[in-house]
Parts: C-alpha cells; sequence; structure tokens
C-alpha cells in the first residue's frame, strides 16, 4: 500500500492533464430556481397547509402571535417574536426550531411533533433559501383545464409537428436532417462549426456514451484501420449490439424508476427481489423493445394479454417501476403511508414519462401548470385501486406486494436440488446452534457460581471473556439460522409488482391533501391539458376471455400515455437521448417541461426527433443511430472565440460538449482498464445469506457495514447493490461523484467538484488496488519496453495513441524512482496518475 501526497510527483507524469479543482465556493440556490420551488410546491407546502396554515395563514379564524405561514412576506416579516426564517440557515431559524421541539418553550405544531421526514423537509427548503413561487406564477392553474386557460398554449402540450427540414447554405455540410435543422440555426446566427473530432476522440465517445465503456485496443484498431464509408455507422452497429448498451441505457432508465435495491425511508429494508425490474429494464433496452410497448408495460403488465410464460414474466416484472420506491413501510399510519406511495407513484409516472411535476397538485390546483387538484384526484384513484402494498405484516411493518411468476421447467429442477442443499445446511446450522447455546449457558452457569463462591471479587477475567465470546457466537448463529429460513430457503419466483384491487373505487379528494381530511369523490380519469381525440373510458370492469374483471384503470391509463396522438412520452423521451448524448437536453428540464421548465433550444429539432421516433416503432436503438451518425454530434469540443462570443453556452451546438464521467462509468472504466472487469450480468445484488449481513428484527435490515464478495466487487456497477441515501463503503466513487439519490426522479444528474474527490482519487484504496493490478498486467510481458508498454496503457486508458513526450515524462518519472520503488510500484503510480487525470475522467 501507498500513499500519493507528492502531488508534484503524480503531475510530472501527465502534465497536460487538467486536474479537479480542490477549492470551491458554495452556490446559494436562487429563490426562482425552478428545482427548488418544485420542492417547495410539492414537500413543504402540504406541510404547512397540513399543520400550520389552520392557525398561521389568512384563513384563520385568529391569528396567533400575529405570525402568517402563508406567504413570502409575512413569514419572514414574522410575528411578534422575530422572523420565523433565516433563508439558508435552518439552524438559526425559529420555525426549524419549533417543529424540532429544540426548545421547552417552543413546540409547534401543539398537538403533536411532525414526522421526521416532514421535518426534514422544512428544513432542506430553509437550507435552499426558503425559496417561493412569486404570485404571478400561481395564475396558471386558475383555469386549470380549461381550453382558455393561463399556459393552455404553452409549447410542451401542443400536437407534434411533422417539421419541414430547412434548407441550408452550406449543402455539403449536413450528413442528414439532423445536421440540417442545427446548421440553419447556427448559420441564422452567424456561427460556423469547428471541425470534425478525430477518429480516436470520436470512438472513445461513442464507446462511453452508449456502452458506458471505454474501447479496448483491438476496437481502436479495428475502427481506426476502417477507411470505408461506413466504418462510424459499422462502429455504431457493433456498439449497439452489445450487452454492455443495455447496462447503461438500462441505468439511465432506473435513474428515472427511483430504483434501489432497499425500501424504506429510515432502515435499510431489503428489497431481495428488486434486482428483477433492473434485469428487465436492462433487457429491454437491449432487445431495443418499442419504448411505447415499455411503458405500457411498466403501467400496467400486469393487465396486459400474453402469449407465452416467458412474456407474462416480464410484464409481471415490469410493474416494479411504480412497486418499488421509498416506501416508508415502518408507519403506524397506514392511511397517510396509502397517499404517500401514491403521490410519490404519479409523480414518478409525471416526471418520468410526460416531465409533468403532477405531484404539486396533490394539495391544491397546481400553481404553475394547469393541471387541478381534481384532476390530480382522478389519476390518485387509478392508484388506490391498485395494490403496492401487502397488508401489515407485523406490528406497524408494511411490505410490498409480491407476484409469483411462471417457474420453468429448469427453474423446477434446480429449485428441488437447492431445496435439499437448504435441507442440509439448515439442520448443520441447527445442530452448531444447539452446541453454542449449551455451551454459554454452561459458562454462564459457571460465572454465576464463581460470583456466588467469591462475594469480595468479581469472577475471573478469563472466564467472563469465554462467556462473552460464546454469548456472541450463539447470537450471532442463532441471525445466521434466521437469515438462512427467512432469505435462503428457495422459493418459486417472485417480483414485487402492482396488481388491481378486488373493489376499484374513486378516490375522495383530500382537503389540504390530508389523507385524514376527504373531501367529495373525483371519478377516475386524466389530464385535461392534453385533450387526445379517443381518451378511453375506465369501466370498474373489463371483459376476460369469458367473464369480468375488476379493473383499477391502469389499462386504460398505458393505452392514453401511449396513445400516439399523446405529444408528451415521445418528446420527453426523444430529450432523454439528446440530453445522454450531448450532456444537455434541447430542453435542458428533462423533467420538468411546464411552465417552470426551460424552453427547447431548437424547438423544431425536437418535434421532428419526437415525429422519427414515434414513425420508427419507438425505436430507442433506431434514434440513437441516426443522433449520432449526425456531423453535429461527431464535432470536436474545440474551443472557439468568436463562436464562444455569440452563443458562450453552445446551445446552438457549434462544437461537442465536453463532460465528466458518470459514477459508474469512471468506476467500471477503471476496472476494464485495469483488467479486472467481471462480465457477468443480471441476477441478485443483495448478499443476504451471509453471516453478518442482516439484522434480523421486524422489519430484518441490512447491517450497518454490507461486505461484498471480491468477484461480486469487481462486477458492473449496475449490478451491485444501490441502496436508498448513501452507497456501500466499497461504491464511495458512487458517493463522491453525484449518483443520484434513489429516492427521488433525477433525469439530469448533478455535477459538482468539490475537495472530496480530488483526495478520493489520490488516496482511495479502490485507486490503488487498481492501480496495482494494472501495473501487473502491464510487467506481465516481460520483454516489453517502458515505452511500448506507455503506449499499451494510454491506447487502453485514455483511447489515443501516446505522445512522443507522453513516453518521456514516463520514462523520466521511473528513471527519478528507481532504487526508491520497485518497478511493480513504481508503474502502479505510473497507472495511478492516469486514472487520477482529467483526461480520463472526461469525455471529449
Amino acid at each position: 500500500m501507498y500513499n500519493l501526497n507528492a502531488v508534484d510527483a503524480v503531475k510530472s507524469v501527465i502534465k497536460p492533464t487538467l486536474w479537479l479543482l480542490c477549492a470551491v465556493v458554495p452556490v446559494q440556490v436562487r429563490a426562482a430556481d425552478p428545482a427548488s420551488l418544485e420542492f417547495f410546491e410539492k414537500e413543504v407546502r402540504p406541510v404547512l397547509a397540513r399543520h400550520c396554515y389552520q392557525c398561521h395563514s389568512s384563513r384563520a379564524a385568529q391569528v396567533f402571535g400575529d405570525l402568517r405561514l402563508d406567504g413570502e412576506a409575512a413569514m419572514l416579516q414574522g410575528g411578534r417574536s422575530g422572523p420565523a426564517v433565516v433563508p439558508g440557515d435552518p439552524s438559526s431559524s425559529r420555525l426549524i426550531q419549533a417543529v424540532g421541539y429544540d426548545s421547552p418553550q417552543l413546540k409547534m405544531p401543539p398537538a403533536g411533533k411532525l414526522r421526521a421526514s416532514e421535518i426534514d423537509a422544512l428544513a432542506e427548503w430553509v437550507r435552499l433559501g426558503a425559496p417561493w413561487p412569486p404570485d404571478g406564477l400561481s395564475a396558471a392553474a386558475t383555469g386549470a383545464g380549461s381550453d382558455d386557460a393561463p399556459g393552455s398554449e404553452h409549447w410542451a402540450w401542443q400536437p407534434l409537428v411533422d417539421t419541414e427540414v430547412p434548407s441550408v447554405a452550406a449543402a455539403d455540410w449536413p450528413l442528414g436532417d439532423v445536421d440540417r435543422f442545427v446548421l440553419a440555426r447556427l448559420e441564422a446566427e452567424g456561427i460556423q462549426p469547428v471541425r470534425a473530432a478525430d477518429k480516436y476522440t470520436l470512438f472513445r465517445r461513442l464507446s462511453l456514451d452508449l456502452t458506458g465503456l471505454p474501447p479496448s485496443s483491438e476496437q481502436i484498431r479495428r475502427f481506426v484501420e476502417d477507411e470505408s464509408a461506413l466504418a462510424v455507422a459499422s462502429a455504431v452497429d457493433r456498439l449497439l449490439a452489445s450487452p454492455a448498451f443495455g447496462e447503461l441505457w438500462g441505468r439511465h432508465w432506473l435513474d428515472l424508476a427511483g430504483y434501489a435495491d432497499t425500501l424504506g425511508l429510515g432502515r435499510r429494508i431489503p428489497a431481495a427481489q428488486a434486482w428483477r425490474y433492473r434485469d428487465y429494464a436492462v433487457a429491454a433496452f437491449n432487445r431495443d423493445k418499442p419504448y411505447d410497448e415499455f411503458v405500457r408495460e411498466q403501467v400496467a403488465g400486469d393487465v396486459l394479454e400474453f402469449d407465452t410464460d416467458l412474456q407474462r414474466r416480464r410484464q409481471l416484472t415490469a410493474t416494479g417501476f411504480l412497486a418499488i420506491g421509498p416506501w416508508a413501510l415502518v408507519d403506524a399510519d397506514k392511511t397517510q403511508l396509502e397517499f404517500d406511495v401514491i403521490d410519490n407513484q404519479l409523480d414518478t409516472l409525471g416526471r418520468a414519462v410526460l416531465g409533468l411535476t403532477i405531484g404539486c397538485a396533490r394539495c391544491h390546483d397546481h400553481k404553475f401548470d394547469p393541471i387541478s387538484q381534481r384532476e390530480y384526484y382522478a389519476l390518485a384513484g387509478i392508484f388506490e385501486s391498485t395494490k403496492t402494498l401487502d397488508a401489515r405484516m407485523s406490528g406497524v411493518f408494511s411490505g410490498v406486494h409480491r407476484t409469483a411468476l411462471p417457474e420453468t421447467a429448469d427453474e423446477l429442477l434446480a429449485r428441488a436440488e437447492a431445496l435439499r442443499k437448504w435441507s442440509a445446511d439448515s439442520q448443520r446450522l441447527a445442530e452448531e446452534r444447539r452446541i453454542a447455546e449449551d455451551a454459554r449457558d454452561q459458562l454462564a452457569a459457571e460465572l454465576k457460581a464463581a460470583r456466588a463462591s467469591d462475594t469480595e471479587g468479581d469472577p475471573p477475567e478469563e472466564l467472563q471473556q469465554r462467556h462473552a465470546a460464546a454469548v456472541k457466537k450463539a447470537a450471532d448463529l442463532k441471525n445466521h439460522a434466521l437469515q438462512l429460513r427467512y432469505f435462503a430457503k428457495p422459493e418459486p419466483p417472485t417480483a414485487l409488482a402492482l396488481a388491481d384491487r378486488p373493489v376499484p373505487m374513486d378516490a375522495a379528494l383530500r382537503l389540504g391533501g390530508d389523507p385524514h381530511n376527504p373531501g367529495e369523490r373525483v371519478p377516475r380519469g386524466f389530464l385535461s391539458l392534453l385533450p387526445l381525440p379517443a381518451s378511453p373510458k375506465i369501466a370498474n370492469r373489463r371483459l376476460i376471455g369469458f367473464g369480468f374483471q375488476k379493473s383499477s384503470g391502469r389499462l386504460e391509463l398505458a393505452q392514453w400515455l401511449t396513445d400516439p396522438a399523446n405529444p408528451l412520452p415521445a418528446r420527453v423521451m426523444a430529450n432523454r437521448i439528446w440530453h445522454h448524448l450531448f450532456g444537455a437536453g434541447i430542453a435542458r428540464t428533462v423533467d420538468n417541461f411546464g411552465l417552470l421548465g426551460e424552453r427547447p433550444s431548437h424547438p423544431e429539432l425536437l418535434d421532428y426527433l419526437a415525429v422519427r421516433f414515434r414513425n420508427l416503432d419507438w425505436s430507442v436503438k433506431t434514434l440513437i443511430r441516426e443522433i449520432v451518425l449526425s456531423r453535429t454530434y461527431q464535432l470536436s469540443a474545440t474551443n472557439d472565440g468568436r463562436a464562444a462570443a455569440v452563443d458562450p453556452e453552445n446551445r446552438l451546438l457549434w462544437r461537442s460538449h465536453r463532460r465528466r464521467l458518470q459514477a459508474e462509468t469512471i468506476r467500471d472504466s477503471i476496472l476494464l482498464v485495469s483488467e479486472s472487469l467481471d462480465y457477468r450480468a443480471g441476477g441478485p445484488s443483495l448478499p443476504l445469506t451471509t453471516l453478518g449481513t442482516l439484522q434480523m428484527g421486524q422489519p430484518p435490515s441490512l447491517a450497518s457495514r454490507l461486505q461484498l464478495d471480491d468477484h461480486v466487487r469487481r462486477r458492473r456497477t449496475v449490478y451491485l447493490p444501490t441502496l436508498r441515501k448513501s452507497q456501500l463503503p466499497a461504491l464511495d466513487v458512487m458517493n463522491l461523484f453525484d449518483f443520484p439519490d434513489p429516492n427521488a426522479v433525477k433525469g439530469r444528474r448533478d455535477v459538482t467538484t468539490v475537495p472530496t474527490q480530488a483526495l478520493f482519487l489520490m488516496n482511495a484504496p479502490f485507486l490503488i488496488e487498481h492501480s496495482q493490478r494494472a501495473a501487473r498486467a502491464l510487467l506481465a510481458d516481460g520483454e516489453a519496453t517502458d515505452a511500448e508498454r506507455v503506449r499499451r496503457f494510454l491506447l487502453r486508458a485514455l483511447g489515443r495513441p501516446a505522445l512522443a513526450a507522453d513516453v518521456e515524462r514516463a520514462e523520466a518519472f521511473l528513471r527519478d524512482t528507481d532504487g526508491v520503488l520497485d518497478a511493480e510500484a513504481a508503474w502502479a503510480r505510473y497507472c495511478h496518475a492516469v486514472f487520477a487525470s482529467n483526461e480520463f475522467l472526461f469525455r471529449s
């Protein structure tokens, strides 16, 4: 082991690379930031309305303490005790002190302390600067649902237009229609696009964007040596056909689904079957499942028709999209829990598929978009008629509904064999447990006797230590026996999935969003801001075969979502694809196409792509292929001062965006380059049968330090456990490089630059271990020269040939360390420096 604390020595290896900044200035989130306003509407205003407005609003019969919390000015002015909120400083805000019961004299609400999640939401809102929407924005919802409502002419919910492709002056520049749309805007602004990327840069970009892995040396050689006109197209086809494609693009979708291998907001409750949904998403992108079919299966897979058992399995598993979530399963208030689950499902569905913040209409008409509270509960009724959670399992613990999957003959035989092994293991463990408990009881008796015989002193230290060890061993074996019983017994395959309730119902409108304050019932239905010509009618039952089956309405919802006349799913998904290929969407607020969202930079191009997507049978791969074969995608990242003066953010796409790799790609690339990557795919992520993995309370939860087997740790990151809140210590790269919180929809990940990232890259055991592995792989060829090793490693790590200067600096570094470090340690430091360089961490 070694520590790279000599920064100069590392920098001397690759001087041209730019190092991560080690000092950053925190950026104050502006009150008008759309994301923070959405957070207020969804998480904060409902809490204030539910618990505060009865006494602290203009509607209150008596405003206690002269404090109102229903307007920004009144809140900041405060009451007789002063301002209620200090924006940016929760600890100094009297509101946070009051709801936290931090002072005996200041406890609000007096009826009882808020839930921890509600207090956390209020504190986070204050930390964000206590953003409050301007009054003018509220007008967008005053006539929600009517044709003349403000916002009804908003670009996003207009019908798709088959736009005429523009003509351009430089007619020989475009390679296709995508280029013509882009070039027309550039010519209008007097901007010239930069030159094309070189073949090495382009191929590394393609490999990272399509598979999340850097190309191999052989793949690079094959691409560079192919001088045909179809070289790029052939390379793209190979990358799209790679299993790694679905592993990357399936992970993109999991960001939207809020996927994790644990449930619960506090305890880490294992979701033992969640991996089936993850594998479904990966396989769907690899098979290029039509996107409309992909959406229908995830919303209503359990009620769709099917031809084979395999199709039935896929469709049932697909509903994990709305079944796996951050549910507060340990909650005595089951009514509150049910409506929180429904709210999360509507928010996930709205943002992921429609680009709409439907959840903001839970307590009142949407403050920005023409979505009324009645329409929210029209949709909520569909999910109130759907089973997501099973009945209470024990105490206050609920479980996610599990559905049995069809079992193949091979699976039946394999399970029978596994049951025989499990039975033998259970008998062996039961005997070990009996022996351990007998030994514990014997030592307890000896300890008791020793204490009785020696009234003046303590029993012998050695006897106490033996007894403590016996107690621990017996407890560990008991815990392991419970793990074996509940998590290791071979069971028929099941999936966390949705199901229709026996009796469908319309939801009652909840006044102020409070599930305990019901109003009139609202018939199940859809959003009127998308007036489709043939919206399906929701009936309480539908004909299946020769009989009738009760219907929640999810089948009709799935049909409404994917109706060709519905413009949002195609627009939103086409924009997401563009975002992942260019680093920014045509509309940058990829999860919000509403009035608070950003208008697209190229609206005609977005509609062109959406129409193409729909006309190409909703093929994700075909649309990606068309985009990456454009000249626009293949531009270099070279800067141009004249273009930058006109368009400094590169919104008009005169060059390629240079951007940092995502956390998983950084980790997977290091594994691949160090020749450590385990390509095995699919299957369970959580090691639930290993001793010490679980705490067997009710409900069982993962131990604080979950250990992974060595071969599991070398798999692609998508197949490793994803936990809610922070990830495993073995996956610190995820915690530090902006892996999204799986409790929220995150179509556009944050990109931060903080000192801990640089420190991690310099000192993390993961980087040290795989730098050593890379060094050993280079030294395995004893006949190679140092220059040959440098060329081999840089081609593999950076996707380009080594320059003469690269070789000279590396050889100088190796000479300087001769006699100080052995060969493997010196080469390990060299590899480590490359892994930590910006050229490795960024994609140009």
